[in-house]
């Protein structure tokens, strides 16, 4: 009735909390009949789990996973993809020649999650009235999301590969106690 041919649902995993069975019905009914709708699904790892569970449903779904990013063939493509936000945002540039192996670090070799920070970067350079993205706006902006501590910070430390960004520092300070003991 309203035209809608494509339908995007992204973090779809979040979805199946309750009743999976109903939820995959759901999708089902949605792909079938005169007035059927393209449905996309984006998610976790944990989605694709969920789809493979049904085999109606798994008919129905292409399933793609996205690569790792990775700075040694990905890099110049991400440099392109950051001049260009900055050109909209009217900023210059100046940051390390190190900062997407950081940024790919730091977003766990994740493309979306490189994106995000990004833009938060800008956000950051932005909102402090700068001229010129550096790499102190996307430590801001990571330190904003990780909680984390200037030592911990991949866009502040030089020993940046050596950071888990997973690791929880609660759990580090354990461990250390337990070993002096």
């Amino acid at each position: 009735m309203l035209g809608i041919s494509v339908l995007w649902i992204d973090e779809a995993h979040d979805l199946f909390c309750k009743d999976s069975a109903m939820i995959l019905r759901a999708l089902k009914s949605l792909m079938q009949g005169d007035e059927a709708v393209i449905v996309i699904l984006s998610g976790t790892e944990r989605l694709h789990e969920i789809i493979r569970s049904d085999p109606q449903v798994q008919r129905r779904f292409s399933t793609m996973q996205l690569r790792p990013v990775c700075a040694a063939t990905g890099g110049e493509d991400f440099d392109e993809l950051i001049d260009a936000y900055c050109r909209k945002a009217e900023l210059e540039l100046d940051l390390s020649e190190d900062l997407v192996a950081r940024l790919f670090h730091a977003s766990r070799f994740r493309f979306g999650r490189s994106i995000e920070t990004t833009l938060n970067a800008i956000e950051a350079a932005l909102e402090s009235g700068a001229d010129c993205l550096t790499n102190d706006h996307f430590a801001r902006a990571w330190a904003m999301l990780e909680g984390c501590e200037p030592g911990r910070n991949v866009f502040l430390t030089n020993d940046w590969r050596t950071i888990d960004p997973d690791r929880d520092d609660d759990e580090l300070s354990v461990r250390r106690r337990g070993r002096r003991r």
